[in-house]
């Protein structure tokens, strides 16, 4: 009897984990070298018609690498990763009242992507170094305890997750695929190849997710997944080498090239809305924007 398409994913993932050599990944390891950028965080008016941000702070204030800023549900709070110690990378909270930082894991490993449920008790985040390696791990606010998350042994780079749906959509480190997982259901489908490193989103107003593709023509798309009816969607094509982007509450697609923001409906054009060189940046390769559409954190690689 062939092989069922779960148990091809099954066997699958788990070649993935044990085929590449070990030699090659502890020296991908050791030769990492994670750029020196810092997190800053504007008020925004999405209705101004002049500059649109406003009142720039540093939230990381920290010599080294500060990325992968998240605002927490309430928006009282900022997830972001950062290396402080010199050996690896570990989750911060920052709060926005207080201005005060508190450190979130403390571990042996590497952690990356913070990511908060919608009641804000789990915080989800990739793990690297611990077994099983580069997956998903999330961890209790009440308990303090984290534990492997998903059922997949798959190498995860990026993701996005719907915590009451049980579900989750994740970019493949080293297969350049992106997967859609229900732990509820006990469901695992390939979505698509080809997609670009670029952390999935959660759409605002829908559990559909977004994620990034290139076509076959080299043109580089957001798409939409509706994990219901299993349909991608194209919704806007980027011109450009960043390909990080954010949701804003209304529906409105934000990017980044260089140091100026653009501004897109699904289906529209682009529309440059400010250039934040003008506040010393230099490069910004990351942003997240609150779910109120009241502020925007920014990632500046210097």
């Amino acid at each position: 009897m062939g092989l069922t398409f779960k148990k091809f994913m099954v066997v699958y993932s788990y070649l993935i984990c044990i085929v590449l050599p070990t030699q090659l990944k502890a020296e991908e390891d050791q030769n990492i070298q994670l750029p020196e950028t810092e997190i800053y965080l504007f008020d925004i008016n999405l209705h101004s018609k002049k500059m649109p941000v406003s009142n720039m702070k540093n939230i990381s204030n920290h010599k080294g690498y500060d990325n992968q800023p998240y605002f927490t549900p309430s928006n009282k709070t900022i997830l972001f990763t950062s290396g402080r110690d010199g050996k690896q990378t570990d989750i911060y909270e920052y709060h926005l009242a207080s201005k005060k930082l508190t450190q979130i894991t403390r571990t042996a490993y590497m952690e990356y992507s913070p990511t908060a449920s919608d009641n804000n008790q789990i915080i989800a985040f990739v793990r690297d170094g611990e077994q099983p390696d580069q997956t998903i791990w999330q961890l209790d606010r009440k308990t303090g305890k984290s534990h492997w998350a998903i059922n997949s042994l798959e190498p995860v780079g990026y993701f996005a997750m719907n915590q009451k749906k049980s579900s989750w959509l994740y970019w493949s480190r080293y297969g350049f695929n992106v997967t859609y997982l229900n732990l509820k259901n006990n469901i695992q489908s390939f979505i698509s190849g080809n997609a670009i490193p670029s952390s999935p989103k959660r759409i605002p107003g829908s559990n559909n997710y977004s994620f990034v593709q290139r076509q076959s023509n080299e043109t580089v798309w957001i798409k939409s997944f509706n994990p219901e009816t299993r349909a991608v969607t194209p919704l806007l094509m980027i011109n450009g080498a960043n390909f990080d982007y954010c949701w804003s509450p209304d529906g409105s697609i934000f990017r980044t090239e260089g140091t100026v923001l653009y501004q897109a409906k699904i289906w529209g054009d682009w529309k440059k809305i400010a250039d934040l060189k003008s506040f010393g940046l230099h490069r910004i390769s990351r942003l997240a924007m609150s779910s109120d559409g009241k502020q925007l954190a920014v990632v500046d690689n210097l």
